[in-house]
């Protein structure tokens, strides 16, 4: 994960590919994806039988805040 200051930054980078302007989320984006309850529950004793419905719960989230996005799903 890079981190920019702007989208104009980020598409100056050399390492820019236009196929994956998707990837590009403003932080508060990004902190909302981490801050889930995914991440919150993992030291938690029942993390390993609700991992279905955290994960569950973590990609309607991520669908959310990507717009659906097909660079953000998983091939």
């Amino acid at each position: 994960m890079n981190l920019f200051r702007s989208e104009e930054h980020a598409k100056r980078w050399s390492g820019y590919r236009a196929d994956a302007s998707a990837g590009l989320l403003p932080l508060k984006g990004i902190l909302a994806i981490f801050s889930g309850r995914l991440f919150q529950e993992r030291l938690s004793g029942h993390y390993v039988s609700d991992l279905k419905s955290l994960s569950l719960e973590q990609a309607a989230l991520l669908k959310q805040l990507t717009g659906d996005d097909p660079f953000w799903r998983r091939v």
